[in-house]
């Protein structure tokens, strides 16, 4: 075998052990290794690039621009948290307010030598920005690249590209707008790349006077990996002859600018690569004649970019690590335009045909046509199809490892190699379907409120977090636009609609970036549309980072007004505190966000474009600014006496919160706070609902008790893992730490010394959505030649973060009977808001029965640790770390624990509590039911489901509730009636229906009026959780609507709630001794409508289930029980159920002849 070209290889040196390494050693340390991501390789290409300036004489400075956007979301996130030093080495980062501004800023940087007398010898620039920026930046970017760059500064620009479409509005390829720039570009094929192929762009871009561009693909900038430092500096030799005229000039005419582009700057580029091709060939040995072992080269393979190392994956599948002893000629495009025929075509040698492999439309592959052509080379081409016009890869979204084999394999067989072909995957289609976990608000997210409409409107979906709302509520938002579009939509549609008004959805970043051109248009225009801009103080759907020019709230309404906006309102959580603060236009309405419909209602009532500006702080930064203390905590966290609760869901409804969960009781399904993910919005207390109490914490979680923790040192050596490369995929829901684990792992590889490398699939999905990380390492060798995602078939391990992404497609193909091993945490997280829009709990058996249809089920291994997590730490936010733990002792993961552990320390992030969770689960492989015991989760008949019981085990618990409710007059009457029922039943599944029946029959008994709300809320059972969730008793407040009290409305003419302190209690020890007052004269709740309307009801029922003709009926007192399960609720939110439920019994019981069974029938 030999090489031609540059190889930018990872070649790792001895590991350093724990002591001297930090988290910044990917810009600080010059030698040895350092974990480095792809966006921090592009922090750190600026101060290599300021090093090497420097070490040659130079006085340059650095300038970095652009506008985020996944997969470079998170870059300018990385260059601030970099700032010291970036300082350190004249580095100035400039956000941009868009992409086409920052380009021009960065070509202004070019020009210093021109017009100001500078002290320094130029300036080396750095734009970033997605694809969209890219087509956006266009006409800027042509200017600078005819117009030319400055000798000692330097241009490059780096495009992040989403081929799938993840995480932006579509699926894109920027590899032809480059060419139509005329924008020579390196395309890494790894994060090990990124430097070296940088350093190279930012040299060609001095030399031949031109841009060069940087394209970054996701599974790059989203990757992490354990870097050589040694060898990121590539040898490059400038050519001999200099190109000319190739500079920026002060005034260059048109044509000349563009003549300068074809006839100099783009052939000293295609010179430039004679002296450094960054296309690395491998070619076969022979033919020698000498030598019998020798192989003759019959098949070129082309691949370009990030495809070279699937590439190199595929060719392992098919049997092929050592290409060339197959007579493969591998060649790895790293610039794929301009393709310098001169340094490809000797690589050609031989070969009987070429076959290329890129992503989407071809590029590479047409200029080797034009080669073959020019050069009368008599080789076969394939590429997107073969000669015979058969599709091979595909010209749109990604190619695949297994879809490389498949036109690998055609290809050289057809070309006389030999090739082994790999079983055929698993056809997933034919499993049961399970949900997938599409992206939704965070908890508290201002979007949860700002986003809803008046009945049966609809509004203009924008770019911004907001958009979520096309997976909540896809009916009710229009399609996308590009950014700066929102607004222009509905001045095409206005003209021709039925409609005479629309909403437009806008966020504060938009505004600035280019949305209030679609404001000033509207107006032009003279349609009557209401934005609705959703002020959050942070571009919240790349990282939270400000929002560049956006100013404040006040401002935006100032421009709205300057621009003629025909009324404006602002609704806040805090009305009367944005009243008194910012400089306001005159006649800005002021209202709470409990009433935003009917501020929109309003709105659409006026002509002309109208305001509705909701200023609420994202969640994600208030959280995180909490947790720094910069911004002060609230004192108080909400809770659900889950005794009250009836889990009606108007909680759920009102706040359109994920903190909202439903919990399964024998009662039937409620509502619990998921105290772990609430970011203290309090818009569930909108919920009709007493059930909720807010529980003054501050300072008081520290207070709680937690089980100890078993001695480490009683652990035995985890298990011994296997030899080779281990691959791990992680599966999760975003914002709940994946990324951070996958990151904890390859640190802790790199202490370890071993080489590794991981990729997090997140953008869009950080919002509750599904999230993975795919992690490799190995002991022995490199992974140089491995892609980053995992082949298929080949984890050893699936860590299930969360069951419904672990069960998806994208993990199954991964997973295999032989190999993998999975460990799933069992809590099933509903899909968004459990009951609200398209939010669902999932069927667990489905998601195991998945899971099993391509795994040995006795390598499956679910286990709560979330549950775990909250007894025995106080959080579910350590349940990550508790399964790796498990999955650490079984010897599934190829690290000690000290290298985790210290990984841990480094990620500084509640370290003694991962710590623990990382032991707790070493210790839940060894020991189990220790754990289990540890945390407090015996068996309980409180907790027991009765779904899983005996219909007389369900009778009997619901008769002693009963007992305490009125002390024992109903559970007597309840009893009687459970028996007629038990005594009709013959049928096996006449159990099932019994057992409904009795949850039926108590739940319409057992009325929580206000006797029955008060005797649980002094419950002692609910102090003791109070006391387990916050520690020392602490002040408690109610939230009621008493019936006395019913003539308080909010805006839209519901009761409203009142907050009451803690004397409240009192009030309720003293109500609690007056339930024998129920259903007598001297009952004063007793003569509310809807008191007495829940009595008729509840007798209605209990007549039904006295009925022998219903009892005998199987199917329809199944039906009338549901019926009966579904009134559900306190006031008006029982009254619509009650309205429902008693339809659907008068339906039922037209017909009251018995149905026969099935089997009777037969």
């Amino acid at each position: 075998m030999r090489f031609t070209g540059v190889m930018y290889g990872v070649h790792l040196m001895q590991g350093l052990g724990i002591d001297g390494i930090s988290l910044s050693d990917c810009y600080s340390s010059r030698q040895g290794t350092a974990l480095i991501s792809g966006t921090q390789a592009l922090v750190r290409l600026l101060l290599e690039q300021a090093r090497l300036d420097q070490e040659r004489g130079l006085n340059t400075r650095g300038l970095v621009s652009g506008y985020p956007g996944s997969p470079l979301g998170g870059l300018d996130l990385e260059l601030g948290r970099s700032k010291r030093f970036l300082d350190e080495h004249g580095i100035v980062f400039q956000p941009g307010v868009n992409e086409e501004l920052a380009a021009t800023a960065l070509w202004g940087s070019q020009h210093i030598g021109l017009y100001d007398d500078p002290s320094i010898d130029g300036v080396f620039a750095l734009w970033y920005g997605k694809g969209p920026g890219l087509d956006r930046s266009m006409d800027a970017l042509r200017h600078a690249n005819q117009g030319g760059v400055a000798p000692k500064g330097g241009m490059v620009i780096a495009v992040g590209d989403d081929p799938t479409g993840k995480s932006s509005t579509l699926a894109y390829q920027s590899d032809h707008n480059f060419v139509a720039l005329g924008i020579p570009y390196f395309f890494p094929r790894r994060v090990s790349d990124i430097i070296p192929m940088g350093l190279e762009a930012f040299a060609l871009s001095r030399h031949a006077g031109c841009c060069v561009g940087l394209k970054i693909v996701v599974d790059t900038a989203d990757a992490s990996t354990v870097l050589d430092l040694g060898s990121i500096r590539p040898m490059l030799v400038p050519p001999e002859h200099q190109p000319g005229p190739v500079h920026v000039g002060k005034h260059d005419p048109a044509g000349l600018r563009e003549q300068r582009l074809h006839e100099l700057r783009l052939p000293a580029v295609r010179a430039w690569q004679g002296n450094n091709p960054a296309n690395a060939v491998t070619l076969p040995s022979g033919p020698d004649l000498a030598d019998p072992g020798s192989v003759k080269p019959r098949l070129a393979i082309m691949a370009v970019g990030k495809a070279a190392v699937e590439t190199r994956e595929a060719l392992s599948l098919l049997g092929m690590d050592q290409p060339a002893d197959h007579g493969i000629v591998m060649i790895e495009v790293g610039m794929p335009w301009p393709l310098a025929a001169g340094v490809i075509a000797p690589a050609l040698d031989g070969v009987e045909e070429i076959l290329v492999v890129e992503e989407k439309r071809p590029l590479v592959e047409d200029q080797v046509a034009r080669l073959l052509v020019d050069r009368a080379l008599p080789i076969r081409l394939s590429g997107k199809r073969d000669h015979d016009g058969q599709t091979l890869l595909p010209a749109h979204g990604e190619i695949s490892v297994e879809g490389i084999a498949r036109a690998v394999a055609h290809r050289a067989e057809a070309t006389g190699i030999t090739v082994t072909t790999p079983p055929a995957l698993a056809d997933l289609g034919n499993l049961p379907q399970v949900a997938m976990r599409t992206p939704y608000y965070c908890a508290g997210c201002p979007h949860n409120s700002s986003t809803k409409l008046p009945e049966g409107e609809i509004t203009g979906m924008g770019i911004g977090c907001h958009s979520i709302s096309g997976f909540i509520d896809a009916d009710n938002i229009t399609n996308f636009t590009q950014m700066g579009g929102e607004g222009a939509f509905w001045i095409g549609r206005a003209p021709f609609s039925s409609h005479d008004h629309s909403f437009q959805n806008m966020g504060d970043g938009t505004f600035a970036h280019s949305g209030y051109l679609g404001v000033r248009a509207a107006i032009a225009a003279g349609v009557n549309t209401t934005f609705k801009l959703l002020y959050n103080s942070a571009v919240a759907m790349t990282g939270g980072q400000n929002a560049m020019g956006a100013g404040s709230a006040d401002a935006i309404a100032r421009q709205f007004d300057a621009e003629g906006a025909t009324g404006i309102a602002v609704v806040s959580d805090d009305p009367e505190g944005q009243r008194r603060t910012g400089r306001w236009p005159e006649g800005t309405g002021f209202h709470h966000r409990r009433d935003i419909v009917a501020v929109q209602e309003d709105l659409a009532r006026i002509s002309g474009v109208t305001a509705l500006i909701f200023v609420q702080t994202c969640a994600a930064e208030l959280r995180r600014g909490r947790k720094r203390g910069k911004i002060p905590d609230r004192a108080e966290r909400l809770f659900i006496n889950e005794e009250i609760c009836e889990g009606c869901g108007d909680c759920a409804v009102k706040s359109n919160c994920v903190a909202v969960k439903p919990v399964t009781r024998p009662e039937g399904v409620k509502r619990q706070i998921d105290q772990t993910v609430c970011n203290k919005d309090y818009s569930c207390l909108e919920g009709f609902c007493p059930s909720f109490v807010s529980v003054t914490t501050a300072e008081a979680e520290s207070e709680v008790m937690r089980p100890e923790q078993p001695d480490a040192a009683l652990l035995p050596d985890p298990q011994p893992w296997r030899e080779g490369i281990t691959n791990i995929f992680m599966a999760g829901i975003g914002g709940t730490g994946v990324s951070t684990l996958s990151a904890v792992l390859v640190m802790a590889a790199r202490i370890e010394g071993i080489s590794a490398q991981a990729v997090n699939q997140t953008g869009l999905s950080q919002k509750n959505g599904g999230v993975t990380s795919q992690v490799r390492m190995v002991r022995e060798g490199s992974l140089d030649a491995r892609m980053v995602r995992l082949p298929p078939r080949s984890a050893d391990l699936l860590l299930g973060c969360d069951a419904v992404v672990a069960a998806n497609d994208l993990a199954l193909k991964c997973l295999d009977a032989s190999r993998t091993t999975a460990i799933v945490n069992a809590r099933m997280d509903p899909v968004g808001v459990a009951g609200v829009g398209s939010g669902h709990v999932v069927d667990d058996s489905l998601v195991f029965r998945r899971l099993e249809a391509v795994m040995n089920p006795e390598q499956i291994m679910p286990v709560d640790t979330s549950l775990l997590s909250e007894q025995l730490l106080g959080s579910a936010t350590f349940a990550n770390v508790m399964l790796l733990g498990v999955a650490l002792q079984k010897g599934l993961i190829p690290l000690s624990t000290d290298a985790l552990m210290h990984a841990l320390r480094l990620n500084g992030v509640a370290v003694a509590d991962n710590h623990r969770a990382l032991e707790w689960g070493r210790w839940l492989a060894v020991d189990a039911d220790r754990v289990r015991a540890a945390a407090g989760l015996a068996p309980s008949i409180d907790k027991a489901m009765i779904d899983d019981r005996p219909a007389d085990e369900a009778i009997r618990y619901f008769a002693g509730r009963l007992n305490a409710y009125d002390s024992g007059t109903l559970a007597g009457r309840y009893e009687a009636i459970m028996d007629g029922i038990m005594a009709a039943a013959a049928k096996p599944d006449d159990d099932r229906v019994a057992r409904k029946t009795a949850r039926a029959l108590y739940r319409v008994m057992a009325i929580k009026d206000e006797y029955e709300v008060a005797r649980l809320m002094t419950d002692p059972g609910f102090g003791t959780r109070l006391k387990d969730a916050f520690g020392s008793p602490r002040p408690v407040a109610y939230h009621l609507a008493p019936p006395l009290l019913g003539w308080l409305k909010n805006r839209d003419g519901k009761p409203r709630k009142i907050r009451f302190g803690g004397w409240m209690r009192h009030v309720f020890g003293g109500l609690k001794k007056l339930r024998f007052l129920r259903e007598t004269p001297f009952d004063v709740f007793g003569y509310n409508a809807e008191r007495r309307r829940e009595w008729a009801f509840r007798d209605r029922v209990i007549t039904l289930f006295s009925d022998p003709l219903l009892i005998a009926d199987h199917d329809r007192l199944d039906a009338v029980c549901e019926a009966v399960l579904a009134v559900r609720g306190y006031g008006y939110v029982k009254e619509a159920s009650m309205d429902a439920a008693e339809q659907s019994l008068d339906d039922l019981m037209k017909n009251k002849a018995p149905r026969p069974h099935f089997d009777q029938a037969m």
